[in-house]
């Protein structure tokens, strides 16, 4: 009987390149989602009575015009009234002259 000493054959290990395989298949598959197709899903799921964005984000001139002349009338009328500072009577108590000043 003979004996036969030799090292074990080492297993191929493929976790790794399955783990990987996987990443880049759905790194694949989302950018082609998120690059290529048509229309996303939102769009199908918003109802359609939804104002379009676009609609939403347009100003009308004369509109924005107004409001802005009156806003402008509103801030010079209250610029131009008066702050009246009260002094305080006898009652008020200032404070001392200097707080930094030790006692």
């Amino acid at each position: 009987m003979a004996i036969i000493i030799s090292e074990e054959r080492k297993k191929f290990n493929w976790l790794p390149f399955l783990i990987a395989g996987i990443f880049l298949f759905v790194a694949v598959i989302g950018s082609y989602l998120l690059f290529f197709t048509e229309a996303p899903l939102i769009e199908k799921i918003v109802p359609s009575n939804q104002k379009i964005v676009s609609e939403i984000s347009k100003v009308n001139s004369d509109n924005f015009k107004a409001d802005l002349s009156s806003t402008k009338k509103e801030l010079l009328t209250k610029a131009k009234q008066t702050i009246t500072i009260s002094t305080g009577g006898s009652s008020a108590n200032p404070g001392r002259t200097n707080p930094l000043l030790p006692f």
